[in-house]
């Protein structure tokens, strides 16, 4: 038990216990900020991490920390450099840049004060050099400074200034110290974020939502940005702008399986069927129970209702008994008297009716591509390739799909590209981009290989897209293979006919073929799209 006037830790531990809440990686930049108290300043870190977290900034209204110009500062900057967008949900983004602004805060705090007093030295220089040109001017001689020697140097005072000018130039030196303080912050803050939040708006505009997803945590480097690969991506954006049916093609390959994402709710289906249910109706009935009306005469024991004939019987001595034989006897001639009452009545019923029962998203499967880069497709062809490659991992990564590639041209000239947007996939992207095709055209070694691929569990739902001029020759091997896909594991194959050929060989292979033409108008004219022509009954 502690003693009055003693130590106590319980109080001690209440008054710190809002530093539990804070981020490990905020605790000692917080602890030792000389920017505010420790109290309003870890309260203050803790309303910026709650709004950064929610993708906004807080209310400078009830903000603990910090004061209100460094606060209207850092929600100008961050609002500029768009900062709250890209923290949304990330909470190591969010703490790096707390942990900038603490740091930040924190340099400017210690050196306020070396600030204040150098320009309070250079307010005070000027404000000499003032009243001396003032009495230059005037024509009164300025007196001359004081000097003494010290330790063999001569020593100047100064004309000491008055209370007044010195409490101004205080005043004035400080605000500028702050001032000065602020340029620090911003250009802290500018120099760390900028560039990143740069690369961020670059993958933005390319891949949509999902780039915070790829660029954030990333060290990308300024040199990937720079390069002919992704100069490259950039203008593949620009063409599947314009290109709306390229872009459903990728979406509607892979077969729809049962996601097993447990994280996505589950998808509310309506189903009709019969159903058996208890229905209660109301009747009417009629009840002696109920008086209220007369029907008629009846014999009964109930004297409320005797006739008035049988009362007379009471008055006679012998008659008496008689009318005590008929009451007993139930014979009385009484009024007959009921109505209606309403009873209810259940009966069961069969009907058809909409029942709405939760099931499993359902997502599609893998996407197998098998790109033909032979020197056949240099050109208009080997670019609406490359589109259609960058569409199909934006899809797949959206989705949270797989994605495969398979690029060949010559007899054993296959290379394969698992198409994923990590750091290092998004580099394996590039150099494919950048890849100029060549070569002949060999069909049959990368259909083998994507085939063979169905027999494992994870892409057994995968659909296939050939892209190609059509300008190869189809074994009977080939064929056989590919039904054979088809009719056994379900396989689809869907064709892109890049150009002006005949698409047999396509056709031969591919349930559907989508034909495309009318490419170098499509280039050269940013609004036109290009025309479509149907092949096997589909058509782009």
């Amino acid at each position: 038990m502690i003693e009055a006037g003693g130590f106590n830790a319980n109080a001690l531990e209440r008054r710190y216990e809002l530093l539990d809440r804070l981020p490990s990686s905020l605790f000692h930049a917080a602890a030792v900020n000389l920017n505010g108290t420790l109290r309003d300043r870890v309260a203050g870190v803790l309303q910026w991490h709650s709004a950064l977290m929610d993708g906004s900034l807080p209310s400078l209204e009830g903000l603990s920390w910090p004061d209100r110009p460094t606060a209207e500062l850092l929600q100008q900057e961050l609002t500029d450099l768009r900062l709250p967008h890209f923290c949304k949900g990330e909470a190591s983004l969010v703490e790096a840049l707390l942990l900038d602004v603490l740091e930040g805060t924190a340099t400017v705090a210690q050196k306020c004060a070396e600030w204040e007093a150098a320009q309070l030295r250079e307010l005070m220089k000027q404000e000499r050099a003032r009243r001396q040109k003032a009495q230059a001017a005037s024509g009164t001689s300025p007196s001359e400074p004081t000097t003494f020697k010290a330790k063999g140097r001569t020593v100047v005072l100064e004309e000491p200034l008055d209370a007044s000018t010195l409490a101004t130039l205080q005043e004035e030196a400080a605000r500028l110290a702050k001032n000065q303080g602020q340029a620090v912050l911003r250009e802290r803050i500018q120099m760390a974020w900028q560039e990143r939040v740069r690369i961020w708006a670059q993958l933005e505009e390319v891949f949509g939502e999902l780039a915070m997803m790829l660029g954030r945590g990333w060290d990308l480097g300024r040199g990937l940005f720079r390069s002919r690969g992704w100069l490259e991506v950039a203008r593949l954006r620009e063409l599947l702008e314009k290109l709306p049916a390229l872009r459903h093609l990728i979406q509607v390959l892979g077969r729809m399986k049962t996601s097993e994402d447990a994280s996505q709710p589950p998808v509310m289906e309506t189903v009709i069927g019969p159903m058996r249910r208890v229905h209660e109706e109301r009747r009417e009935v009629r009840s002696p129970f109920a008086r209220s009306e007369t029907r008629g005469i009846e014999r009964s024991g109930d004297i409320q209702r005797m006739l008035p004939p049988e009362a007379v019987l009471l008055g006679h001595p012998t008659l008496r008994r008689l009318w005590h034989a008929r009451r007993a006897e139930r014979t009385l001639l009484t009024y007959k008297v009921d109505g209606t009452v309403l009873e209810r009545f259940q009966t069961e019923r069969e009907a058809l009716e909409a029942q709405q029962r939760a099931s499993p998203p359902m997502t599609r499967g893998p996407i197998l591509i098998c790109l033909d880069t032979s020197g056949s497709m240099t050109g208009l062809p080997e670019t609406v390739a490359k589109a259609l490659v960058l569409e199909s991992v934006r899809v797949a990564f959206t989705e949270k799909r797989a994605c495969y590639l398979y690029s060949f041209s010559g007899p054993g000239d296959v290379a394969e590209h698992e198409l994923s947007l990590t750091e290092s996939g998004l580099a394996r992207l590039m150099a494919f981009l950048t890849h100029s095709f060549a070569g002949g055209t060999d069909v049959e070694a990368p259909l083998e290989r994507a085939v063979s691929r169905l027999d494992s569990e994870a892409w057994s739902r995968s659909d296939l897209l050939l892209v190609s001029d059509g300008e190869f020759a189809v074994s009977e091997k080939t064929r056989g293979l590919m039904a054979q896909a088809s009719a056994r594991k379900g396989m689809r194959a869907q064709g892109v006919l890049i150009g002006t050929g005949h698409g047999a060989s396509m056709s031969a292979l591919c349930s559907q073929v989508h034909r495309f033409s009318d490419w170098q108008s499509l280039l050269e004219s940013p609004g036109k799209k290009p025309t479509a022509a149907r092949a096997e009954g589909c058509s782009l």
